[in-house]
């Protein structure tokens, strides 16, 4: 390969040198693993994309190391196999460990080459560089696909032995609402799916060691098994350094014992196979918070509102809610609608039941005597959970009372 001139030399150093910036880098690792997202989206998880993004940066730091290197010296980070190792055990497709491969390439060259032509104003500078950079980035690509290709057919021959893949078999099994037998599920999971359920998501900040990373996750699961007061638990390994987790306890913690590097994300209890999708969706909703606020714990019970507001609460979330806050108020009766129909008056009144027997055309001792009922159903007075009621009025009152008529 013929030497560079010294102009390009230097504008390939110096951006390599002004991608080393961490925000520089973050923005191109951004740009680049938004378009792999877009066009993979079984990579749009935010503890798969932590690990996607790690890989992107490793990769992109590897290729501006060799950038006006005369030899390049292929050495893939450990970040890269980590993410084929995930991706393996996550069950996806050779194929879409290749395609992530694939739009980044050309998501990557394509920042490249804009740089480069906003950058760069003599043409056959530019033309020399790009003829440079390109054959080595593919180079560096292919070298490392070889790679990854090797750790994630070795993780995925691993994974598919013994009782592990059976494990994640059922719990996917479950979590997709698949039709599955409570005993065979215990037995595959080695863990009772009868009982109330509690689950939660933990995971470790990126800046702790690799060696540490396995005993932090096992001592922050014990710290939340005991907080939920839960007898079982099963953990599956979801990444890196993530971990999700199951508790047969329902206790509702105050506050967790958890190291300082160690984040989670907390469902709240429900019983059978349901409730370990249930729960499950909520500690994934939960997730999600954390991962946007950078808070270090998230219960799904203190963001509930704000997930069901944004869509984020799962495809259960709005018959968990009605379920638990109207009970046989949601029942589909004409009693039960006429007490829902006073009770969201009532409330829509600021609780005033002139103006809602105003509204019903009702006399207000009716309006009075309904609410009362109401409470009984309730079992507490009907402004002690305002909102989360009058959440769960708005939810039936527009998608009507059967489970199939929820969003």
């Amino acid at each position: 390969m013929a030497r560079l001139t010294p102009p390009a030399r230097e504008w390939l150093a110096e951006f390599a040198r002004a991608a080393e910036n961490e925000q520089a880098l973050d923005a191109m690792v951004g740009e680049v693993d938004d378009a792999i997202v877009a066009a993979l989206p079984e990579m749009d998880e935010p503890l798969l994309r932590t690990e996607l993004d790690a890989s992107t940066r490793a990769h992109w730091r590897g290729v501006l190391g060799n950038a006006t290197r005369e030899t390049i010296t292929i050495r893939p980070g450990e970040e890269t196999h980590d993410l084929a190792r995930t991706m393996a055990r996550r069950g996806l497709e050779l194929r879409v460990l290749l395609a992530v491969y694939r739009v980044g390439q050309s998501a990557a060259w394509r920042l490249f080459t804009t740089t480069a032509a906003v950058e760069i104003p003599d043409a056959e500078v530019r033309s020399e560089v790009l003829l440079h950079f390109w054959p080595r980035t593919t180079q560096w690509l292919d070298a490392s696909i070889e790679q990854m290709i090797g750790t994630f057919v070795a993780e995925r021959e691993q994974w598919q032995r013994g009782a592990l893949a059976r494990q994640a078999a059922t719990v996917d099994a479950v979590l997709a609402g698949q039709d599955v037998d409570p005993a065979e599920a215990t037995a595959a999971l080695n863990y009772p799916v009868v009982p109330a359920h509690t689950a939660y998501t933990l995971w470790v900040d990126e800046a702790v060691a690799d060696a540490d990373v396995q005993r932090l996750l096992e001592r922050a699961a014990a710290a939340v098994h005991r907080a939920v007061h839960g007898e079982h638990r099963l953990a599956q390994r979801i990444g890196a350094r993530s971990l999700r987790c199951w508790s047969t306890g329902s206790s509702v913690p105050d506050g967790l014992d958890l190291p300082p590097t160690v984040r989670c994300a907390l469902g709240t209890a429900h019983p059978g196979i349901d409730g370990f999708r249930r729960s499950h969706e909520e500690s994934a909703a939960a997730l999600m918070v954390a991962r946007r606020t950078g808070r270090p714990f998230v219960a799904y019970r203190d963001v509930e509102i704000a997930c069901l507001a944004h869509g984020i609460a799962g495809p259960d979330g709005p018959s968990t809610l009605v379920e638990r806050e109207l009970g046989a108020l949601a029942d589909d009766t004409a009693a039960a609608a006429r007490l829902r129909e006073t009770a969201l008056a009532y409330l829509s009144a600021g609780c005033d039941a002139r103006a809602a027997g105003a509204a019903l055309v009702l006399h207000p001792n009716t309006v009075r005597y309904r609410i009362r009922q109401v409470e009984q159903v309730l079992g507490h007075p009907i402004d002690e959970r305002r909102v989360y009621v009058e959440l769960a009025l708005h939810s039936v009152r527009a998608f009507g009372v059967s489970p199939a008529a929820r969003p």
